[in-house]
């Protein structure tokens, strides 16, 4: 501000025939201005609204994504039983895209718990089967699968008790 002030005192003279003057120019200050005082008290925000989930939508969607998984299953057995490895991999990708579909989904209070610690052993699973794969061992990726089906039923044992 002092630097404008100071140029236009500079410019300003400038027109005049004598010469200038020192120019003093006096800093700027800002005056805080206070807030308007509201005029009525300020409304609490409102609670969030809960929304209770459709335990039947809910046991549906997720019922679908588990026949899914077994479908999968399934394939890779056939794959293995065939010696084949490709379709290993993309029967493994189909999974970990069910898993997210399940993880996605929302879920009813009564099974929150359960429902979580169920997800996260059904990934576990899922890795031990990933693992097997990569070895391309037929004993091991059958086992495996058997492990994954074995948690894809309790998963939905834990999707039936939803309310």
């Amino acid at each position: 501000m002092i630097v404008v002030g100071s140029v236009g005192a500079a410019i300003g003279a400038g027109g005049r025939s004598e010469p200038a003057a020192e120019a003093s120019v006096a800093p700027v200050t800002a005056t805080p201005t206070a807030a308007p005082e509201p005029t009525s008290s300020p409304t609490p925000p409102a609670a969030p609204v809960v929304e209770a989930v459709d335990a039947v939508a809910f046991r549906a969607q997720a019922g679908s994504h588990l026949d899914d998984m077994l479908k999968d299953l399934d394939d890779i057995v056939t794959t293995v039983n065939e010696d084949g490895f490709w379709r290993l991999l993309s029967n493994s990708g189909e999974l970990a895209f069910n898993q997210g579909q399940l993880e996605a989904l929302d879920v009813p209070e009564n099974v929150s718990t359960t429902w979580l610690a169920s997800l996260v052993a059904l990934d576990g699973a899922q890795d031990v089967l990933v693992e097997a794969i990569s070895t391309q061992d037929g004993p091991s990726i059958l086992a495996a699968v058997e492990t994954v089906r074995a948690q894809v039923e309790a998963t939905r044992a834990v999707v039936n008790t939803a309310q």
